[in-house]
């Protein structure tokens, strides 16, 4: 077995060496730490070997018009009640009077022309719509000019169900608004009620007039 000399064992020196390892390796990272990186700037390009470039007008860019703004509503400032507006008096030439004045009476309105506009119970037409219609006959001269559209009429159902002062809100003319008025006197209702009595009420109907193709 050959003997290694003292010098060439290095179990012995492996402490300094790993001591030695740490050492450099805290001065290579505050080295790095501290060192600075510095760059170069770019150099400018040449300017004498740019294309040659025609020059363009730049027309001004105007503004759209704009709306003026609303205007600011005005103040109403009332008179202090100290110094009050009084007008100046108006001075009429006397009238004088031949006879006694006579003074109109009111009309006088009796209980049959007072109605309800909305009863508990309201008027209802004896026999419906169809039988309104079938009582209507188109006017000749309404069918000669092609009038149609809508006829609308306002009446007064009394206590016994009968119309009465019946009138055109919306007519259309060629004998239509004659006949719609014809017609509806004709009609029966069952007549309203308030309060358990039977009252007058007033009502509206429309009637439609359309020619058949």
């Amino acid at each position: 077995m050959i003997k290694k000399s003292p010098k060439a064992d290095l179990r012995s020196k492996h402490t300094l060496f790993v001591q030695l390892g740490i050492i450099c390796s805290l001065l290579f990272m505050i080295a790095a730490t501290h060192m600075n990186v510095e760059s170069k700037a770019p150099n400018p390009p040449d300017v004498t070997k740019l294309p040659d470039v025609e020059p363009v007008d730049i027309l001004p860019i105007i503004p759209p018009d704009t709306p003026p703004p609303p205007m600011r509503p005005s103040v109403f400032n009332p008179v202090p009640n100290d110094n009050p507006i009084e007008p100046d008096p108006i001075e009429f030439d006397p009238i004088e009077f031949d006879g006694p004045i006579h003074i109109p009476t009111p009309p006088h309105i009796t209980p049959e022309e007072k109605f309800e506009l909305l009863p508990e119970i309201m008027p209802t037409m004896k026999g419906g719509l169809e039988k309104l219609y079938r009582e209507i006959e188109y006017p000749k001269q309404a069918k000669l000019t092609g009038i149609e559209g809508r006829v609308i009429v306002q009446f007064v159902v009394n206590k016994k169900g009968e119309v009465e002062n019946p009138k055109i809100l919306r007519g259309i003319g060629g004998g239509c608004d004659e006949e719609v008025l014809r017609v509806i006197k004709l009609m029966k209702f069952t007549p309203g009620i308030q309060n358990g009595n039977f009252v007058p009420v007033r009502m509206a109907q429309t009637v439609t007039f359309k020619l058949q193709n």
